[in-house]
């Protein structure tokens, strides 16, 4: 009886150990846009809500817009390793930036490798201009023609820089299968996953397929908010804006990702903080999971 429970106990254990090996490590990775250097709502303490809303989220790895002379000192007040690259755009991590990669314009991209206990992944920053002001538009319930509409972000303001990173990313990309890549950022564009049929109703009736993130998805990218939330009814995950309650609600701050060493499996936008939200852009999180088996595969193809 008693080896009958040993045995037990010993087969537990072993699939508890499996299923960990399995199940792989974790690591949160955050987009966030902090309106101009986090100082909107307080020179000193605008920006120690951004350290808050960073640390309390428990993200590992940030992109972040609109860093604006406040880089240095969030990385510091996380201990987190920082790549300033522009005024506008950073990248801070916990694990190590072990490389930077050839990028766009500073104030559009940057990008560097990480040492996530020794499986890399590249992680990119990015923001991208928005040539009509349709949040404005719809706001005062003025018409919109939906083809100029598709056409101007389709054109250099927009989809058009994000062609220019993408192409420069292209080595990159077509090893994301040993070293997955994470793109972030301010799109200052909705979603064609968003503005559907069925949803029309809170688009000022619209059906738009916005050409940014359709340019993800044909580069091979996933939006990591979409996968873990398919329906954009049911979760809308509107990240802006939580400064100004009357603005058009649009989702355009994104996590994409391509790279099967990596699954999203949890995805969420912050618009909290215990004394006041110091950003107009919701920040957002998203959880990957790292199988351990793909991490022992990469390494042998480096």
């Amino acid at each position: 009886m008693r080896a009958s429970i040993v045995i037990r106990r010993s087969l537990t254990l072993w699939l508890l150990i499996a299923c960990h090996g399995l199940m792989g490590q974790q690591i949160k990775v955050m987009t966030f846009n902090i309106w101009h250097g986090g100082r909107e709502t307080g020179e000193t303490e605008g920006p120690l809500r951004v350290v808050d809303v960073i640390r309390n989220s428990g993200a590992d790895i940030v992109a972040m817009q609109e860093t604006y002379g406040s880089g240095e000192r969030i990385a510091d007040e996380l201990g987190y390793y920082l790549y300033l690259r522009s005024d506008n755009l950073s990248i801070m991590s916990r694990y190590p930036i072990v490389d930077t990669l050839e990028a766009y314009k500073p104030f559009n991209s940057g990008a560097v490798t990480l040492d996530v206990d020794g499986q890399k992944v590249v992680v990119a920053c990015n923001w991208l201009n928005y040539p009509i002001d349709y949040w404005e538009l719809l706001e005062k319930k003025l018409p919109i023609d939906s083809m100029e509409w598709r056409k101007q972000f389709q054109g250099e303001k927009n989809a058009g820089i994000l062609r220019e990173i993408l192409n420069v990313l292209r080595p990159a990309i077509a090893n994301a299968e040993n070293v997955p890549v994470i793109i972030c950022g301010d799109f200052n564009s909705g979603s064609h996953l968003d503005w559907v049929a069925e949803t029309r109703h809170l688009n000022g009736g619209y059906i738009m397929p916005f050409p940014a993130t359709l340019l993800m998805e044909q580069f091979g990218f996933i939006d990591s908010f979409r996968e873990v939330h398919p329906d954009p009814l049911a979760v809308r995950g509107i990240t802006w804006s939580p400064a100004f309650p009357n603005a058009f609600k649009d989702r355009i701050d994104y996590i994409f990702y391509r790279g099967d060493i990596l699954k999203a499996v949890d995805s969420r936008t912050i618009v909290t903080h215990p004394v006041q939200y110091p950003s107009d852009h919701a920040a957002v999180v998203t959880t990957f999971e790292i199988q351990k088996r793909n991490i022992e595969k990469a390494t042998r193809h480096e």
